[in-house]
């Protein structure tokens, strides 16, 4: 005989009425409508609503509104339709304004992780954008969009790696210094080249996503480089070494780590 066939029936039925009562609150309905508009493709809508919540005593501190308007801008931000994104020009920027209130918003980590896929989405969205601005050598925009990056995820060392080249090459080079001393603290940690004890404020316990592996080896080639040219070998070691447990096995990378390293 079952668990369930050993319970009166009545008992049954109120252990399934609390389920799906805690199931409901986890999914907050009362911000259903702004799912549904998400879908259609309302993007202007949600934020119509979404901004309502933000504004209103009882939900203004609810991480979710806020989840909804860095998702409806990143959505603008995307959309082929000229007119719409004519009329929201800094979406990808208010997208991530939004974001990180919503990540700050959620103290309990509680609905961050189901939303891990739209901030990677807006993180390769904003590398996107940083490297046309690095490349367009306007460095205090990319600065800009590489900070947020910092604040998606605070524990992200390409973020902090490409922080720093965007404040050296705009000759900031005492916030470069510590853009990438933060980087370089994250990669030991991840490589165990730093141990636990040495861990100060700051270390990652998990893998880095596709779009940060990607920017964190572009980011450690490009400073690399660049400082070599600039005669600080040395530094460039340093930044290649720590990087060097993470991308053994990368040709292209290897390739500058023989170049500068030896």
């Amino acid at each position: 005989m079952s668990r369930n066939q050993a319970l009166p029936a009545f008992l049954v039925l109120i252990l399934s009425m609390l389920c799906s009562i805690g199931q409901m609150d986890a999914q907050d309905p009362k911000y259903s409508r702004m799912l549904e508009d998400l879908v259609d493709e309302k993007y202007e809508r949600v934020l119509f609503r979404a901004i309502g919540y933000t504004e209103k005593e009882a939900t203004k501190k609810h991480p979710e509104p806020y989840a909804y308007m860095a998702r409806a801008y990143l959505k603008i931000h995307q959309s082929d339709d000229p007119e719409l994104t004519a009329d929201y020009p800094k979406a990808l920027k208010e997208s991530l304004k939004y974001c990180t209130k919503f990540i700050k918003k959620d103290k309990e980590n509680e609905y961050v992780p189901d939303l891990m896929d739209f901030i990677e989405d807006l993180r390769a969205e904003t590398i996107a954008a940083a490297d046309t601005e690095m490349d367009a050598e306007k460095y205090t925009r990319a600065k800009s969009l590489y900070a947020y990056l910092t604040k998606l995820d605070g524990t992200d060392p390409a973020a902090y790696l490409m922080l720093g080249l965007a404040n050296y090459y705009a000759r900031s080079t005492r916030d470069a210094e510590e853009n990438w001393s933060t980087a370089t603290q994250l990669m030991g940690s991840m490589t165990g080249s730093i141990s636990i004890s040495e861990q100060t404020e700051i270390y990652r316990d998990e893998p880095l996503t596709e779009s940060m592996e990607a920017l964190l080896k572009t980011g450690i080639v490009q400073a690399a480089e660049q400082l070599d040219t600039d005669g600080q070998r040395a530094r460039a070691i340093e930044l290649l070494e720590a990087g060097l447990p993470i991308f053994e096995g990368d040709r292209g990378y290897m390739v500058t780590y023989g170049q500068i390293v030896g």
